[in-house]
């Protein structure tokens, strides 16, 4: 139990954004999104919200390429809704920055030392953001972390699992109803992640104890269309790369067939996404020093 609440305490350093499906943008638009976003939408519900929804594509993108899609978006905005380009880059900075920290600190159990860990990742807050903004940014996560240790420190108090389960709840119901609701589902969403790694039966019937029966189809159905999503995908490659590889035919040969394949293996809604696995594919082979 004790590690379970140390598994919450790591899940809150970083509060998770929700993602939401949209249309797939047209050729004209400028670029917003990498490949991984491109059934989604930017995630308005506050400043921190979608900063953090630009910064997950690094991995996908470098920072200037994330920094360019952040800044098209904000160009669209209207003038009330547009965000403070300077905070973004003050955020990224301290996203940074927070890669300093030692966070080996939380595989100790120590109350003390993972109080040092709190007061240290606030201390580095106000280095980047005035009091105001570290409310706006990180209000609820600050309490979240907060609220982690308080539980570990009850764990240490109690004789047993039982009374520590009973306190605990105690505590819970003393919070906003908006915080009891931030805490159980930030909780709820690092239960969710970690049913990834079980086999279908298992995932199926964890996800049903988690969220019930209804949602737990529909994220086994979610889970079903993204793996043969990828499984296209990676077929549909391996086919693309075998036509460029034909020396026998002419680029604009080459063209039409990859052109052709993809239409025949994908729905029209799908091509842009799939183009961009495209690019992603062709700039791991060339670092890797083969042609395209």
């Amino acid at each position: 139990m004790m590690k379970k609440a140390v598994l919450a305490f790591v899940c809150i350093i970083v509060t998770a954004s929700a993602v939401y499906y949209s249309r797939i943008p047209t050729s004209d638009e400028p670029m917003i999104q990498v490949a991984s976003q491109l059934d989604t939408k930017v995630d308005k519900d506050s400043s921190r919200d979608t900063f953090e929804y630009f910064l997950s594509g690094l991995g996908e993108a470098n920072l200037d390429t994330l920094k360019h899609n952040f800044e098209n978006y904000n160009e669209e905005q209207a003038n009330a809704y547009k965000l403070d380009d300077d905070l973004f880059q003050r955020f990224i900075n301290y996203r940074a920055a927070l890669e300093h920290i030692d966070s080996n600190a939380v595989d100790k159990l120590d109350i003390d030392t993972l109080q040092q860990l709190i007061d240290q990742i606030k201390s580095m807050q106000l280095q980047f953001f005035t009091p105001q903004e570290q409310q706006l940014l990180f209000a609820e996560e600050n309490q979240l972390r907060e609220f982690a240790l308080k539980q570990l420190e009850i764990q240490q108090q109690t004789q047993n699992a039982e009374e520590a389960a009973i306190i605990w709840e105690q505590e819970i119901d003393q919070l906003s109803p908006d915080l009891q609701l931030s805490y159980r589902n930030a909780s709820l969403l690092g239960q969710l992640q970690r049913t990834k790694e079980m086999t279908d039966q298992e995932r199926y019937l964890a996800n049903q104890e988690l969220v019930g029966t209804e949602a737990a189809n529909k994220l086994e159905k979610l889970a079903i269309e993204r793996a043969e999503f990828e499984e296209t995908v990676n077929s549909y490659l391996k086919q693309r790369s075998e036509i460029i590889a034909n020396s026998l035919l002419t680029i604009e040969e080459q063209q039409s067939e990859v052109d052709t394949l993809r239409n025949k293996m994908f729905a029209e809604k799908q091509v842009r996404r799939v183009q961009a696995f495209e690019s992603i594919a062709d700039q791991q082979q060339l670092s890797n020093g083969k042609s395209i």
